[in-house]
Order: C-alpha cells, then structure tokens, then sequence
C-alpha cells in the first residue's frame, strides 16, 4: 500500500462523504414491499407466522429490533414472540401449535420505522385455524376391524360433541345408507386410557385430545368399511369454525369366526388321501386347551384327538391336524367342544356344521423310483428300487404271452453304449422329468403344434366372428413316453408280481444284473387315470448308472487329472479307458489310467468357448471310464465337471474369489527387491522389479510383449 499526504487523505475523505451523500440519496428514492406473509386463510396446524420483505427493512447484523407487526388471536393461544431472521425476514414463533377455533389478525404496526418507506402492501392479514382434524387415529388406516370396534381419534383441539355426531359417520361398502356413530364415554372410555397409560393428571392434557368413537351398529363380516370425519365439526375454542374437508379412513372388517375343514385329494369332489394329514383351521385364534377338545371320530366310534408340534408352545393357534395314517375308506365325524369361542369371545359362527361327516378314499395309485431323472447303483447289489401302490395289476404280465402288452401298462428298458448316446439321453430324461414340453420339441407333426381358443372377451372379427387365439401347445411330460417307438427298449416283467394278488404298497426291486447306464420306464393305465384323469396312460422314468467304478475329476489351468477307483473296496482301477468330453459330446481327450488308477490329461482344457447345445443338461466337461473284467464284460462309469454338491471348494477353505480361478490363463505374479529398506525425504531409491507368469512347474519367464509397461509406487 502506497502513502497517502495529508492532503491526499482529506480528499479522500472529503470524496467519501460525497459517495455516503449520493448513496442516501439514492435510498430515499427506494421503497420496500411485503411480498410474503404466511400462513393465509385456514390452515390446519400453525407454529410460526413468517412475513418477508422486497429488501432490507432493518440494519443489518443487528436483529434485536422492534416487531413491525402485531399479532391478535381470538381463542385460547398460548404467547409467543417475534425475532427477525435477517434484515428482510421477521418471524413469530408460538410457544404451542395454535389450537383449532383459532382466528389471527397481523397488523402492521403504526409506530414502527423501517429504513425504507412500504408502499404498495396491505396492512393487515388474517388466518384462522379451522375446524379439529385427526392428527393420528387406532386402529391405523388398512387395519382389520371388529364388528364393534372402537375408533380413537386423536385430534389436533377438542371438538364440539354435537357436531361430531352430526357430521362424522361409518360407511360399509353394499349398504347405502350412513350409520351414525357415537361418543364412547364413561367407563369404557376410562379403561381405554387405562389401557394406555393416559389417565391421571400428567396425561389430562393428551387424554383430552383424544376422541373415542364407535358406529352405532355392528359392521358385517368381510365387508369394507371407512370411518369419514366430515365436514362441519365444530371446534370447542369457537364453534362457528368448523372442519371445511373431508378425512376418510379405510379399512376391512374381519371375518366370522369360523372352522373350515380341509384334506389333500386327488381331484376336486375326492374323498381325502388316508396317508395326508386331515385339518382344521380356524380364522381367528382359539385358546389351546379349546381346541385339544376337537376331535375325530371314526365309525365304530372310538375318537381321535388332534396332534400339535411339539415345539409350539403358544396359548393360542389357528389351526390343528389329526394323526396319519387313517384306514382307507372309511367314515368319519369332526365333532366340536360346545361353548368353543375365539380369543375374542366370538362363538362360532358355523357351529351348526358340526358334526361333519368327512372320509377317506383308496391310497392314491403310485409309482416311483427312489431316484429321478438320475441315480447310481452300485454293481455289487444291481437292483433299482422303484415303490408300487395300486399299480400291480397294470404292471402283471400275462402268462399266455409275457411279451404282450399287460392290462394298461409296461415296464420297458434301454441300455446305451456310447458317450453321445449316454450324453444324449441323460439329458433327455432330464429333460423330460416332471415338467412340460411343448409339441414342436416333442416331434408332433406341424399341425399339432399349436392350439386356436375363442377370445376370452369374446372379441369379434369384421365379419362379427369371434377372433380365436393361436397359442404354442404345451404338453404335461408324464403323458408322454420315450421309449414306447423305440425299437432298441425292451420289455422287463417284475418278478414279484408273477404270482398272486400283490399288496397294496410295496418297493419291488428290478433286477440290472450287468453294468451301463440304462433308462427305465413305466407306463401305467391306472396312474393316469387317477391323476392325470382322463382315460389315458401316465410315464415316470429315471436315468439309472449300474457301475463299480468312481470317476474323479479334476481340472487344472494346464492339464486335468481323472482318478479311476473301484466302488466295492475304494482301490485305484488300472488300465481303464478314459475319454473326455465338452457338454456337446465332442470328444477332447482319451488315455488310460496308470497302476494308480490316475490318467494324466495333459492339455488345456479350456470351456469358456463352449455353447452346450442343451440348456438342461449339465455344463462342464462329460468324463467317462470303461474296464472290461475277466469275462469281458465293460463296466461303465461317467462324471461331470460340474458335480461338486457336498464337495464344494468353500467347504475345504479352498479360495473361491479370485476371478481368474476358472480361466486357463496363468497368474501374473510380481514383486520389488529395494536396495535398502529404511529411506528418508529427497534421497534417491533404487529398485528392481521381478514379473513372472506362475505355472505347474513353479515361475516362468513372461515373454516382452506381456510385461506391463507402467508402475505406480505408493
């Protein structure tokens, strides 16, 4: 900063005054404006008033100042007091939110002097609070009611009682007509706010906030119902102020109290499976004690009484069951307590039901393989296990021709040889098990590919025809058979059922006395007539492996491991024929196993360029093992890449995260030797860099095009 003279800092304060003079000056000839003042007219729940101003009507920094309004209220308001925000805001801040009934006046006040005049703004403002309003209410809106529930409204300000009754109302949705509602008062009022820790002299002032309402009538079960606080209700502060909206709450009445009886069935109108659980279920909640008393009754009159879990101990449920199994076409009675009623007291309401006459029907027809789509079965004991119940005389062959077609169903089986054929039905089965499939897949001629239905709307074309939609056909795949055209399958008789009437239910063992992978179907008249109901044949099938080889697999970044062992004593098999697969069933590799039982693929075997053709059969690579034995019989065994349930790598603190775990691309590995390790500011560090790819043999030189090119030294 450069001096100033004397004279010069005269000047300069003599210029000074001139600018202080021009800028008076200018001020005088400026005008400030009220542009905002809130609240106006009703509003429901005030705290502050808030008046803004066009521009600076105080010093600024300074906001102990005199108020430039003056705020009256007619009502019970608590006090409050002004306070500037800044030198264009003023605010007034009540002590307690104004009740409802209120009406305040702002005037601006005469004696106040603001640093520039206000034109153009009116001088007094109003707003009032309006009617009493529901701030909070139980239950909540979207809650289920009782018939005769209990309305607590909590109100911003007391309400004028008359009113309330005049203009509040219940509404059921299906009956168009009001019901009045009533004040719940006396007694039931006070062991409401008992209930709820509002009594006493601490709470007066929250209880009294507080409204309990009920309709004047008991609401029908089921129905939608509102509670509507209309317009109207007057405020106790001043009841010429009155609510000018309407707030309407929904909700949903409960139900009647009610037991429904319910048991699982082969179809609609069937009588309940004797092996299924029978049960009771209840719509609201029943003492426990109570419902132990329900019971069964059986025809020859002894009783059976509902079992519960064990390890529920509440006092009240929702619903019960009788003991399984129940004799098979047999009459019951489900006999109800008298006096039963729900935790809320309610009796029942379809108690005149009671006793209910129920029964049980045959045990459901059944066919089915411990193990589906795929299983394995070890050669030592080759029999697959497959459990029969109402099916054996479908399956019985005919004496006179053990090769003809049995009374409505069959046992056929097919053995494949090949790792394509195996690959290819393998994922066939699994294709085919419990799902649907649709007509084109399936090899159904092109006509029957799709399906016309009339419009659901009832649609009509210009010709005033009803437009038919053209849908895919899908078909239910136990309706289908794959071994039926198959001139390769055979047909298996059972041989416990060669003779006699077979029981109701057994597991009958069917014999594959050589080694493979087979596919064994069975057709059956009676199953589909019971559970597919219609006069048609029902198929379950499986993929079974009869082998006593293990095949392990293992791949590596570089080469892949197979460890052929034997199921029957665990010892490494030697001389097997090893073949490797992509999930196509194109072949990648094929060795033999050393005196270990190990064969050594010693390629990459690389999947990520792999599209399986099948999106249902397993990803991975397809692995398969063949020994021939002493007669010259070739056991046959296979495994997937992909089969690692129970062996997953988490499970063996085996690390999963890094991203390259699955690539056949080497880890770069990389790391720094310093020329000392303690170093201080501004001297000079120096350092080599060592970068080399990790492979099955240890550290292996990168080649100069994969060295990286920059380094970031933290």
């Amino acid at each position: 900063m450069g001096r100033f003279t004397t004279a010069a800092l005269k000047g300069f304060v003599a210029y000074a005054g001139l600018v202080g003079v021009g800028l008076s000056s200018v001020s005088l000839c400026s005008a400030a404006t009220i542009t905002a003042v809130s609240p106006q007219g009703e509003v429901a729940q005030v705290r502050q008033v808030s008046v803004k101003f066009s521009d600076a009507v105080v010093p600024f920094g300074d906001l102990r100042l005199p108020d430039p309004m003056s705020l009256s209220c007619q009502g019970s308001v608590s006090t409050g007091s002004g306070r500037w925000a800044n030198d264009r805001v003023w605010l007034y801040d009540f002590a307690q939110a104004v009740p409802p009934g209120t009406r305040c006046v702002i005037k601006l006040k005469a004696d106040w002097k603001p640093l520039q005049p206000l034109t153009g703004t009116a001088r007094e403002y109003s707003f009032n609070t309006g009617g009493p309003v529901v701030t909070r209410i139980e239950p909540s809106e979207g809650s289920q009611l009782a018939e005769d529930q209990f309305f607590a409204l909590r109100l911003n300000g007391p309400a004028v009682e008359s009113t309330v009754l005049a203009n509040a109302w219940c509404e059921v949705e299906g009956i168009g007509e009001r019901i009045a509602v009533r004040v719940v008062g006396g007694d039931e009022r006070a062991q409401w706010l008992k209930a709820r820790r509002l009594d006493g002299v601490k709470n007066q002032a929250a209880a009294d906030l507080v409204l309990l309402l009920s309709c004047k009538r008991p609401l029908p079960f089921g129905a939608a119902a509102r509670l509507v606080w209309g317009k109207g209700i007057g405020a106790a502060a001043n009841p010429k102020i009155t609510t000018s909206t309407e707030q309407r709450f929904r909700y949903t009445v409960r139900p009647a109290f009610t037991a429904e009886f319910s048991c699982e069935r082969e179809r609609a109108n069937a009588a309940c499976l004797p092996m299924r659980a029978m049960r009771m279920v209840f719509s609201a909640p029943v003492p426990r004690e109570w419902a132990a008393k329900v019971t069964l009754k059986t025809a020859a009159g002894s009783t059976l009484s509902p079992v519960f879990d064990k390890d529920d101990k509440t006092a009240e449920i929702n619903a019960l069951s009788f003991p399984t199994p129940l004799p098979e076409n047999s009459s019951f009675s489900i006999e109800m307590p008298s006096g039963l009623k729900d935790n809320a007291g309610r009796s029942l309401a379809n108690a005149a039901s009671f006793p209910l006459k129920v029964s049980t029907a045959d045990a459901p027809p059944i066919a089915k393989f411990a193990a589906a789509p795929f299983g394995v079965i070890e050669l030592s004991d080759p029999l697959l296990p497959v459990t029969l119940r109402h099916v054996q005389a479908d399956l019985r062959p005919v004496q006179s021709d053990l090769r003809s077609r049995a009374s409505g169903g069959q046992v056929r089986l097919i053995k494949l040889q090949t790792d394509a054929d195996i690959l290819r039905w393998y994922r066939r089965v699994a294709r085919y098990h419990e799902g649907q499939i649709s007509a084109k897949e399936h090899g159904l001629p092109e006509k029957d590919w799709f399906m016309f239905e009339l419009d659901a709307d009832g649609k009509k074309d210009a010709r005033g025809r009803v437009i038919q939609r053209k849908t895919e056909r899908f078909i239910r795949t136990r309706e289908l058979s794959l071994l039926t055209a198959d001139k390769e399958a055979k047909r298996l008789d059972l041989p416990k059922l060669s003779g006699g009437d077979p029981r109701p239910f057994e597991v009958v063992g069917i014999p594959l006395s050589e080694p493979g992978y087979f596919v064994v179907e069975i057709e059956s008249q009676r199953l589909g007539e019971s559970l597919l109901d219609k006069k048609a044949p029902m198929f379950v099938r499986s993929g079974v492996l009869v082998t006593n080889l293990g095949v392990h697999f293992k791949r590596g970044r570089e080469n892949s491991l197979v460890w052929v062992t034997s199921l029957d004593q665990g010892k490494p098999v030697a001389g097997a024929d090893v073949a490797v697969n992509d999930c196509n069933g194109k072949s990648l590799w094929a060795g033999k196993t050393d005196a270990q039982g190990l064969a050594r693929v010693d390629k990459t075997l690389d999947s990520s360029a792999i599209r399986c053709e099948s999106p249902d059969s397993d990803d991975g690579f397809f692995v398969s093992a063949r020994k021939a034995d002493a007669k010259g019989v070739i056991d046959t065994s296979f495994v997937f890449s992909s089969w690692q349930k129970g062996i997953e790598s988490w499970r063996f603190n085996v690390p999963t995260a890094n991203p390259t775990a699955n690539s056949t691309q080497a880890d770069v590995r990389a790391a720094t030797v310093f020329d000392r390790s303690l170093f201080r500011a501004g001297e000079t560090v120096s350092m080599k860099h060592f970068v080399r790819s990790e492979v099955s043999t240890g550290l292996s030189l990168l080649k100069a095009a994969d060295l990286p090119t920059r380094l970031k030294l933290v």
